[in-house]
This record gives C-alpha cells, structure tokens and sequence, in this order.
C-alpha cells in the first residue's frame, strides 16, 4: 500500500463506481473530522472512547492502518483514563485524518 490509505481494499469491498467509491470516501472523512473535533472538544473520556473506537473501525476497513492504529491507541487510554496521553495522540490523530483526506482529494 501506498499511501496513508488502501483505496484498493474500498473497490474489493464495494466495487468499481467512483461515485461510490466517492461517497463512501466522504462518508469517512465526516466520522473521522467529526471524531477529530469531539476528541479534541471534550474530556469526557467514555465519549473519547466511543469517537476513537468509530474510527479505528472504519480506517480498519479502508485500510488507513496508520490511522486505525493512533485511534487505538486513544481508545486505549481513554478506556485506561489516561487523559493526557489521549491529549498527546489527538495531533497525530488529527495529522493522520488530513493525511487520508489529501488521498482521496488527490484521486
């Protein structure tokens, strides 16, 4: 893979329309950003959680492992009530999500 995501793994699991591709792309994008923005937002460490763990799943799927990996790990230290640690990982995260939006703008 390429990149910070495996659009490949999209057009195995979805076929080859690009406006699919497409949609599906975005549809991404808005839960990532918006999990982002709620990560970012708040120190409600169950609401971290449940954005992290949004995410994780859905970069797993597009193949974004680099993404799907920092969103664990924040995951992880929200389940673990390790606040600073998630504070030391949103920029990463945040970096990860513009990283996988400049692919699929570049597509």
């Amino acid at each position: 893979m390429s990149g910070s995501y495996d659009r490949g793994r999209l057009v195995e699991l979805f076929g080859d329309d690009a406006s699919t591709v497409a949609e599906i792309e975005r549809e991404f994008l808005d839960t990532a950003r918006g999990a982002a923005v709620e990560i970012r937002g708040t120190d409600d460490l169950e609401r971290i959680a449940k954005a992290a763990h949004r995410v994780k799943g859905a970069s797993g799927m597009i193949g974004a492992d680099a993404l799907s990996r920092v969103a664990a790990a924040i995951e992880q230290a929200a389940r673990a009530r390790d606040l600073s640690a998630v504070r030391r990982l949103d920029a990463h995260f945040s970096e990860e999500v513009t990283r996988v939006a400049s692919q699929v703008a570049a597509a």
